[in-house]
């Protein structure tokens, strides 16, 4: 007893506060409901209440008075403190706001421009959506405004054509009424404002700072064991806060704000003071605040957005010098390879003089067989961490203002993802185990912007010429690996003329085919030089000037094309490369593209993503969300059939095939009996000829090699976002 009544003594009373929600109990704030369940609050010495709010409640009011120490509002809180409400905002919950304009699709609303003239409900404090209205040259003046109901029957009765909502709120019940139904988001003009901001007042912030901090960071402790146990929170309001909408509801809530919260990819509460000048801008432009608003004492820890930029810089540039560091590593194992098979060569070679050429040609595939084998094992891993910082990097692009310092570095991270990618390619291409991609290309586009770039990286001695034929058939292949060819031979054929010379790039049509010749009036080659010219590795070039794979790399991409290569040269002669590829029909690809359906925008795809990289994971789940899908992640094949069996329908799935367990093809067959009828996307950092086959023995299945940018996802799902809007098929 004597012990246990100092104890008692000491413990200190818990605090009373008080936070003032914006709306009725739900899992908008579920995170605030897990603090206070789970003791969050208690262990930082707060006994917290949490108070709902009716229609017409304002947050701010409650906050500054002092009936509330903590709120939870949206961007207006800029306008309140224009007018004088000290409020400071904590932390910013939604990296993305809910807020979108919602109609029914058979009312004929397709764009937002088809708004004017007809009835819209906007609700206070929407000035996001004036905003985007505005930018879309949609002004209030040209709606029938109505009063705000906050009711979703009188849309789906037709009582208003358009009304103001949450995207994690009403679209539940047009689903549940399987009406069919259009959203428009600010972020689609470029209006992106943060959401549901946790704030308090300039007077409690003084007089409490370290209880600001503790509720601070207790809050958001329960907002990440929320987001990662969603079903559990979605008990505890039903149990703790009332039945509310019902579990359904609840659930579609939660799902729909993983996107906008993105716990995966932003620490929770992330506030970037740019994101907020970007909003203060908006609101300038409105005519609502002064162009000179100063954001100081607004903004809780000014310090926080330029930390964490710093940290995901760190981040992608510490993944990028990792993938430096793999590439120096296969460096290293080819040099060493190299060096191995020359010696080996070289013994055959004294042995048997009669046999050097079978020698030389056994070596030769021994070597691409090995060099294959290890590039196919390397691409697979740097391309899963390319593909995730490449879509990492561009969907974050939009969060920050073109000019700003974060832009310009996702923008570079981007960059240099997407030069990765192609490094990698150009290995494989080198191995041959790329496909090449098929798209109608012009040799003679390729040519020119050739020669516009070596004009600005050759010296004045070197001549430029282009001889190419005006009617020139197109071919099908890969722009980028035939660019990287032309690059090749371009680049040797400068290194053979140091002094002066004239260097000719020119294109004929032959026959059924086509011929690239890049021709150089530089030394040229002796006979020995030449038989070996395309051997990995041999090159004539002093140590560190070559790699010897440039010709070996041509040589690879023009037979992956169908094509044929041929060189002649002579010593003081200059060398004459001769490329041909088999031509096409001019519109073959575009023939065969379907129209694009009239009528209003298809709704976004259902999409399966099933990765064991979560990395890959996180970057892909939020690249779909910014091209307007739906994503679903599955760590594993496994997962992904557990899934799918349980009643889950995607309308396409995505595909990584070198998983372990069950695997990507194991995986593949099984979802195939599932679901026999929904496309399945094999997105693949080894696009090898072993996927090709397993792309080809399935019906409805396609590849997409990674790292791949946005424009080459949506390039691949939006004919299939156009099939799903089409008419349904009569019958079974």
């Amino acid at each position: 007893m004597a012990l246990v009544l100092p104890l008692g003594a000491a413990q200190a009373p818990l605090d009373p506060v008080m936070l003032q929600l914006k709306w009725h109990h739900q899992f908008q704030f579920a995170g605030y409901y897990a603090a206070q369940e789970l003791g969050y609050y208690r262990e930082a010495g707060l006994d917290v209440g949490i108070r709902e709010a009716a229609p017409g409640t304002d947050v701010g009011q409650e906050v500054v008075s002092g009936r509330a120490q903590y709120g939870v509002g949206n961007s207006s809180l800029l306008l309140a403190r224009q007018k004088g409400l000290p409020v400071v905002v904590l932390a910013a919950v939604f990296q993305h706001s809910p807020m979108i304009l919602m109609a029914r699709a058979r009312s004929g609303i397709a764009t937002v421009q088809d708004l004017m003239g007809k009835r819209v409900m906007i609700e206070p404090m929407a000035d996001e959506l004036i905003a985007y209205l505005r930018e879309e040259g949609v002004a209030e003046g040209s709606l029938t405004l109505m009063k705000h109901t906050f009711n979703p029957d009188d849309l789906i009765k037709g009582k208003v054509d358009c009304i103001s909502a949450y995207s994690t709120d009403e679209p539940f019940f047009l689903k549940e009424a399987h009406e069919s139904f259009v959203e428009f988001s600010p972020r689609m003009g470029g209006i992106d404002f943060y959401g549901d901001n946790l704030f308090t007042s300039e007077a409690e912030l003084r007089a409490h700072p370290a209880r600001v901090r503790a509720f601070r960071e207790a809050s958001l402790k329960g907002w990440k064991y929320a987001m990662q146990h969603q079903e559990e929170i979605i008990s505890l309001i039903q149990a703790r806060y009332g039945e509310g909408r019902g579990r359904a509801y609840l659930r579609f809530e939660a799902q729909k704000m993983v996107p906008l919260l993105q716990p995966g990819m932003v620490e929770l509460g992330y506030m970037y003071q740019g994101r907020w000048q970007h909003m203060v801008d908006t609101y300038a432009d409105l005519g609502l605040l002064p162009k000179a608003f100063p954001l100081e004492g607004f903004l809780y820890d000014p310090e926080a957005g330029t930390r964490l930029d710093q940290h995901r810089l760190l981040l992608a540039v510490g993944l990028l010098v990792a993938l430096g560091g793999v590439l120096g590593l296969v460096a290293l194992v080819f040099l060493r390879l190299n060096l191995r098979l020359k010696r080996e060569i070289a013994t055959r070679v004294r042995a048997v003089e009669e046999r050097g050429r079978l020698e030389t040609q056994l070596q030769h595939a021994q070597k691409m067989k090995s060099l294959g084998v290890l590039a196919g094992g390397v691409a697979h891993d740097m391309n899963n961490v390319l593909g995730a910082i490449l879509g990492f990097a561009e969907s974050n692009l939009e969060a920050h203002p073109p000019g700003s310092r974060s832009h310009h570095a996702f923008d570079t991270i981007a960059k240099a993802a997407t030069r990765g990618g192609r490094m990698v390619r150009r290995l494989l291409s080198f191995a041959r185990q790329s496909p090449a991609e098929e798209r109608e290309l012009d040799m003679n586009a390729i040519l020119r912007e050739e020669v516009q770039i070596l004009a600005h990286a050759t010296l004045a001695k070197v001549q430029l010429k282009l001889d190419l034929a005006p009617d020139l058939r197109p071919i099908l292949g890969d722009p980028d690996a035939l660019t990287n060819a032309v690059m090749n031979l371009c680049v040797n054929a400068v290194d053979a003329m140091p002094g002066q010379g004239l260097l000719t790039l020119g294109t004929r049509n032959v026959g059924d085919a086509i011929e690239v010749w890049v021709e150089d009036t530089g030394c040229g080659m002796p006979k020995e030089v030449l038989e070996r010219a395309l051997d990995p590795f041999f090159t004539t070039k002093p140590e560190g000037k070559g790699t010897g794979l440039g010709l070996t790399m041509v040589y690879g991409i023009v037979e992956a094309h169908g094509g044929r290569m041929e060189i002649r040269s002579e010593p003081a002669g200059g060398t004459t490369v001769t490329l041909r590829f088999p031509a096409c029909e001019p519109g073959i690809r575009a023939a065969a593209a379907a129209e694009p359906a009239s009528g209003p925008p298809p709704a976004g795809l259902a999409v399966l993503v099933v990765d064991d990289d979560e990395l890959f994971r996180h970057s892909a789940l939020e690249v779909l969300e910014v091209l307007g899908h739906r994503g679903t992640a599955a760590a594993s094949g496994e997962e992904a059939v557990a899934l799918v069996s349980g009643g889950f329908r995607p309308d396409v799935a995505m595909l990584d095939l070198n998983m372990p367990g069950l695997g990507g093809a194991g995986t593949l067959l099984q979802l195939r009996d599932l679901l026999p009828l929904v496309p399945i996307v094999v997105a693949t950092g080894r696009a090898d000829q072993a996927a090709l086959d397993l792309v080809e023995a399935h019906r409805q299945v396609t590849l997409i090699p990674k790292p791949f940018s946005i424009k080459e996802l949506h390039a691949h799902l939006e004919p299939l976002r156009l099939r799903a809007a089409g008419p349904a098929p009569a019958g079974h």
